[in-house]
């Protein structure tokens, strides 16, 4: 499935959307290039799974936890990883579960460690305000 997005209203309508088909177990990968919105859709979708609290980009942090009524959601960023065996320090197996719903942006820097995704959403930017969202289910 493809979608143009051209505005942050657009893009919160997208979340909207795609928050209701998720379930607990899922494991989502954002691949995108810096700022073409993959955070920014991380925190519509918390905002429409009911999570009220603020939202930080986890770049430092590698992941951040956000309880929510139906499940927990991780959101993480690998960007900052040397290697994919980091994510085992981190107990990647106890965080990726049949419980937890977990979105990864750069994904790609744990392959060979990281499971199949349920999805995967990837974000092209075509111009400044443009953007095209490409989503594929496993």
């Amino acid at each position: 499935m493809k979608v143009d997005v051209s505005s942050l209203t657009q893009l919160e309508n997208f979340a909207q959307l795609f928050s209701q088909n998720i379930k607990s177990g899922d494991v989502v990968f954002l691949q995108g290039d810096l700022g073409s919105g993959k955070t920014t859709f991380t925190q519509f979708l918390l905002k429409h799974l009911g999570y009220q609290g603020r939202v930080k980009s986890p770049t430092y942090a590698i992941y951040e936890s956000y309880k929510l009524s139906q499940f927990e959601l991780i959101h993480m960023d690998l960007y900052r990883l040397s290697s994919p065996e980091e994510l085992y320090y981190m107990a990647i197996e106890e965080i990726i579960d049949n419980h937890n719903v977990v979105i990864i942006e750069w994904p790609q820097k744990g392959k060979g460690v990281l499971p199949p995704p349920s999805q995967t959403l990837t974000f092209k930017l075509l111009n400044s305000t443009l953007r095209e969202l490409n989503l594929d289910n496993a």
